[in-house]
């Protein structure tokens, strides 16, 4: 009898397993499942612009309360790093400026302030400039020293200010008026002297190497040491892992070239060498009674004309 139960239970298994696998093949065992976004983040994203230039001279304000523009920032011919948040954002804002401070603070080769600047700029138009203060006090206090506080601003501006900036790097947003906040995407934003956007990291927790490449990326050539940029020649940018990778095929090409160079410099003594042999050439030898001989190359013997064999 217990043999018989066991039977029937292991039976009863088997068909529910195979239901089971019907129904998944089926696909119904998804029907209740929504691949669609969630409505209060529909319009929500970023749509790269990499390689083009944004308007610069939108006029804000610094948590001074001074007119800036990004044109003013630029005139330093360093690269800037721009974020949009907003001073009473709930919680992804908070997170994002928290891993720009890490990765900052993991550079050691560069300075914030010297060869690359930050500038966080509210998209709440109604932010007044004593928060942002607020906001730039709290990170700049926790700066590593070699960084320059005044390196990272935080500014405020007019609705038609935010609206243009944010539509020219691709920043899509949505306000909720429901629970008076905004949903949001985040990137740190990497922009060329010129104003040229040249790369987004996505990272809430800033890698420092990342960080620092695409400063280096972003600095063409006006930021970092000669190593820097070699390093930033030898990889290139992972967009599926937010980082940059080792590039075998420029590590090659540099190996080749480097190969190639110390091959022609240790041909050149023998080179030098074989220019010095030239036909003709004497060399002066010392004798024994302390004058000196010329040593020269034979003159060979002439052949006579005939030669007479007597048989």
């Amino acid at each position: 009898m217990g043999n018989l139960t066991r039977g029937i239970a292991w039976m009863v298994l088997a068909i529910a397993c195979l239901a089971i696998t019907d129904s998944v093949c089926a696909g119904e065992g998804y029907d209740s499942v929504s691949n669609t976004l969630p409505k209060a983040m529909e319009g929500v994203g970023i749509d790269e612009k990499l390689g083009q230039v944004i308007p610069i001279d939108l006029p804000f304000r610094d948590q001074r309360g001074v007119q800036t523009s990004l044109a003013e920032v630029l005139k330093a011919d360093k690269p800037v790093i721009l974020t949009l948040n907003y001073s009473d954002c709930p919680g992804l804002c908070i997170a994002q400026l928290n891993g720009v401070l890490r990765g900052v603070n993991e550079v050691s080769s560069l300075q914030l302030g010297t060869d690359f600047y930050l500038v966080s700029v509210s998209i709440d138009p109604q932010e007044s400039t004593a928060k942002a203060a607020a906001t730039q006090t709290r990170y700049s206090q926790d700066l590593f020293d070699q960084h320059d506080p005044k390196g990272w601003q935080f500014w405020t501006g007019s609705k038609e200010s935010i609206a243009k900036l944010t539509d020219a790097v691709g920043f899509r947003y949505t306000y909720d008026a429901t629970h008076k906040q905004y949903n949001h995407p985040t990137a740190a934003i990497f922009l060329a002297p010129s104003g040229k956007i040249t790369r987004y990291l996505y990272e809430l927790g800033f890698n420092g190497n990342t960080f620092k490449m695409a400063a280096v990326e972003a600095g063409e050539g006006r930021v970092g040491s000669s190593m820097d940029m070699i390093a930033l020649w030898c990889v290139h940018y992972n967009p599926m892992e937010n980082r940059y990778s080792a590039s075998a095929r420029q590590i090659l090409s540099l190996a080749a070239g480097v190969f190639v160079s110390l091959g022609l410099v240790a041909s050149i003594p023998f080179w030098l060498a074989r220019r010095g042999r030239i036909p003709g050439e004497t060399v002066s030898s010392a004798t024994g009674d302390g004058s000196c001989e010329t040593i020269g190359h034979a003159t060979p013997t002439p052949l006579p004309d005939t030669i007479n064999s007597e048989h």
